[in-house]
């Protein structure tokens, strides 16, 4: 159940986090745990595992709703790992859970919970695997990715790989047959080096990112395919140079166009250096970008695209900063806060 995210998360909530949303500081406020970014509504959430821990969420660098305290919902629950959570209608939030109460007592579940912080949902897409989920307010509808566990062998069903449901957990439509990945129902594996599945919904595209292939698909919303790239061979290009090799990949996004950004972990053997590199991947040309390069210093997290932009969090010992950088090659600049949605 250890995901590839929750080793960034040891790595965040060792950093002590607390978020400051303008360069003077004038407002503080205090995320519980590892962020999580909702790429498809543009809202930041903050999760931990432990009891006493909640969910919070922001838009911009403004609180969006209660906290949510899923401990409370789930008598003997001894730890929660918020895999991916995304806005609701109505200020709701929907979060896939794996809830674990001891032993071998283990459900992934996902939960409703509205404004206030009270659940008032939880249902189990089973036997669909959970890798994403993304509410989409265009559809009124919740995408959610994932694959099936299906026996090895060339004769597996050609099962769907994204399904659309209603509100109320009912299925409205299946779109992304298997057989789009090169290893089908192998296609999501959670890996340091490769990162974890990703899903973006826009008003007109559909973007998945499967994990174990490095594999982008871009669809429409009826389902057809639009694009398809593996970037395999980019990124150990791109993460090669000067010496440098993969050993992490940190925070995965999609811009607008469907093209993917990767905050990319690296290390020089030869000077025992490390490297944060945030790339951008094109989808229609496979070309590659570094957008941001710094020293592993620890305080510069790339969160995700906002808009047009990348979204950073700046570690500092007063606490944290949200960050924009407005082109590949542009230092980032302090975000200031904006009214609430």
């Amino acid at each position: 159940m250890f995901r590839a995210t929750h080793f960034v998360a040891l790595l965040f909530l060792a950093a002590g986090l607390a978020l400051d949303c303008t360069p003077s500081a004038a407002q503080s406020l205090i995320p519980a745990g590892w962020p999580i970014w909702d790429s498809t509504n543009q809202v930041l959430f903050f999760t931990s595992s432990t009891p006493g821990s909640v969910v919070r969420g922001y838009v911009d660098a403004h609180q969006r709703g209660a906290d949510i305290d899923i401990f409370k919902d789930f008598p003997n629950l001894q730890e929660v790992y918020a895999d991916s959570i995304t806005a609701g209608p109505d200020g709701s939030t929907l979060i896939y859970a794996i809830l674990e109460f001891g032993g071998r007592n283990v459900k992934e579940l996902i939960l409703t919970y509205d404004s206030a912080g009270r659940l008032v949902k939880t249902w189990d897409p089973s036997p669909q695997n959970i890798e994403a989920i993304a509410y989409s307010k265009d559809d009124d509808a919740i995408f959610v990715l994932g694959g099936r566990d299906l026996p090895p062998g060339p004769y597996a069903p050609n099962f769907p790989l994204l399904i659309e449901y209603s509100r109320d957990g009912h299925v409205l439509k299946t779109m992304a047959p298997a057989s789009l990945l090169k290893d089908r129902q192998y296609s999501f594996n959670s890996r340091g080096q490769n990162g974890q599945p990703l899903l973006k919904v826009t008003k007109d595209h559909i973007y998945l990112y499967a994990s174990t292939n490095h594999e982008v698909v871009m669809c429409d919303h009826e389902g057809v395919v639009l694009a398809y790239r593996n970037f395999s061979e980019a990124i150990e290009k791109v993460s090669t140079e000067d010496g440098y090799h993969l050993v992490q990949t940190h925070q995965i996004d999609f811009t607008e166009e469907g093209n993917l950004v990767l905050e990319l972990l690296l290390w020089n053997d030869g000077n025992n250096s490390s490297l944060m590199d945030v790339v951008r991947l094109t989808i229609k040309s496979g070309e590659a970008v570094s957008v941001h390069k710094s020293l592993n210093s620890g305080h510069l997290w790339f969160v995700g695209m906002m808009g047009d932009q990348y979204l950073y969090l700046e570690h500092l010992e007063a606490g944290q900063s949200l960050y924009i950088q407005s082109a590949p090659g542009q230092d980032p600049q302090p975000l200031i806060g904006k009214p609430t949605m």
